[in-house]
């Protein structure tokens, strides 16, 4: 694993670090092939969005190198690149902003190869206990404030469960654990209102574009759990799993998988050639 910290090498945290102290920060996860972040435009535009949120400069220029820096040293086939974004304290105490200009961590690390059977097969997921609160102000961006989905993934294993369904504290359905989600009802797709919860997701918008094209209707909704639980299928995906259909969600059974393998087969190469 390697860390850049405003790109020097480094092995920890500034203490002046507001993301740590605070969880003022914000971050993106993601997937490198051969050396080449995949999708690198899409995830620097949320991450330009979330510093608009923050009210931090955006340092774009320096982030290119940073991540040029690290990946044109990888010799690995499949990457990780976790990119953040944390306040600056200055030494001040209090919760009171004082500096505009975040600090830049990106870190590269090797990364295991998606799980083959899950994106064939389908997977068992569950539905969380813990809730996520419902913040307008942080809706759609990656924020490091994720204490409600470290709670949510104790709730089980995820060797048993590798996914987790989240609700809001209203009960409406926001995202999988670390993934969006997706519901298909007699040939349409839905997809969770993002407006007061959750994480707008690169591969997310990549579902719509797909079934989009192929004259799929797709609607963004306030989804409960009534919704799930008639639907004809339901599947998660991010930017490192990429779609992993479910076949199970506590006792209730999914048998189609029809429109996620309609992506599937459109997005394969990203994740399996």
């Amino acid at each position: 694993m390697q860390t850049l910290h405003n790109s020097k090498p480094t092995r920890s945290v500034a203490l002046e670090d507001r993301g740590w102290s605070l969880g003022e920060a914000l971050f993106e996860t993601l997937l490198v092939k051969q050396g080449s972040p995949v999708w690198l435009e899409e995830h620097l535009a949320r991450l330009a969005l979330g510093c608009e949120r923050l009210q931090f400069d955006f340092p774009e220029r320096a982030l290119r190198d940073d991540i040029h820096q690290l990946v044109s040293e990888s010799r690995d086939d499949r990457a990780v690149l976790r990119l953040c974004l944390s306040g600056d304290s200055l030494g001040v105490r209090g919760y009171g902003a004082v500096s505009r200009t975040p600090h830049r961590y990106c870190q590269l690390a090797l990364l295991a190869p998606p799980v083959r059977q899950y994106w064939d097969e389908g997977i068992r997921a569950f539905v969380a206990k813990t809730r996520l609160p419902e913040q307008v102000e942080l809706a759609g961006i990656k924020h490091s404030n994720r204490l409600p989905h470290v709670l949510a993934r104790a709730e089980r294993k995820a060797t048993d469960f590798p996914e987790g369904l989240m609700l809001s504290t209203s009960g409406l359905v926001v995202e999988g654990i670390a993934s969006n989600c997706f519901i298909a009802v007699n040939g349409e797709l839905k997809t969770p209102l993002l407006d007061r919860a959750g994480v707008e997701g690169i591969v997310r918008q990549k579902v719509i574009e797909v079934l989009r094209t192929q004259g799929v209707t797709i609607s963004e909704a306030r989804l409960t759990l009534s919704d799930v639980e008639g639907a004809d299928e339901l599947f998660f995906c991010n930017s490192l799993i990429g779609l992993w259909p479910v076949r199970q969600l506590d006792c209730l059974s999914f048998s189609s998988f029809s429109l996620c393998q309609r992506v599937q087969k459109e997005l394969e190469s990203v994740w399996y050639v």
